[in-house]
C-alpha cells in the first residue's frame, strides 16, 4: 500500500535518497545526478520553505516507509501571478505506471481548488516525456506554448519543452 502525505522535517533523508534514485534513473529531469549535492540540513531547509502554508509538498511512500515518489508546488510571489503555481513531480521507475503520478496531482488539484488565491495550476515537461505529457493531458491539464530547443540532454540532443496549465477556479 502506498501512502501520500504532505513532507515534515523528518522526511528529509528519504526524499535525499530518492532524489538520488530518479536522477539516476531518468533523463526527464533538469537536475544531473552530479549536481546533487543535498544535505540532511539543506534539504530541511527546503523542505520549510517548500511547505504549507504557501507551498504544498507531498511525498509517496511504501509499506516500508521509503519515499518513492513527490510533488512539490509553488505559487508565483509577485502581485500580478501570485494567483498561478507550478509544481513539479518525481516517481522512482519501479513505481510508475500503477496511478502514483495520478494520484499525486489529483491531490494536488483537490487542494488548489481549496486554497485561497490558487487559481491556475501549471507545468513544465520535456517534449521526449510522451508517458508524463499523456498523464497530464489525461488530468486536464492544456499545453500553453513550448521553448524551443530549450532543453539540451548529455548526449547533445535538443528537445523542446512544453509549458501547461489547468485552470482550478
Amino acid at each position: 500500500m502506498i501512502t501520500i502525505r504532505k513532507a515534515v522535517l523528518e522526511d528529509a533523508k528519504g526524499i535525499i535518497e530518492h532524489c538520488k534514485i530518479v536522477f539516476e534513473e531518468t533523463d526527464f529531469l533538469l537536475t544531473e545526478p552530479e549536481e546533487y549535492d543535498m544535505t540532511i540540513e539543506k534539504e530541511q531547509k527546503w523542505i520549510l520553505n517548500n511547505s504549507y502554508p504557501k507551498h504544498l509538498l507531498l511525498v509517496a511512500e511504501n509499506e516500508a516507509g521509503e519515499i518513492i515518489g513527490m510533488l512539490n508546488f509553488s505559487p508565483k510571489e509577485r502581485m500580478k501571478v501570485r494567483h498561478i503555481g507550478y509544481f513539479g513531480i518525481s516517481i522512482q521507475a519501479k513505481y510508475c505506471n500503477g496511478g502514483l503520478g495520478s494520484a499525486l496531482i489529483e491531490e494536488l488539484l483537490h487542494w488548489a481548488k481549496k486554497e485561497p488565491g490558487i487559481e491556475k495550476v501549471c507545468l513544465e515537461v520535456f517534449s521526449h516525456n510522451d508517458r508524463a505529457y499523456y498523464l497530464y493531458k489525461k488530468l486536464g491539464f492544456k499545453e500553453e506554448g513550448r521553448k524551443i530547443k530549450h532543453i539540451k540532454t548529455s548526449d547533445g540532443h535538443y528537445h523542446d519543452e512544453i509549458m501547461m496549465y489547468q485552470f482550478v477556479k
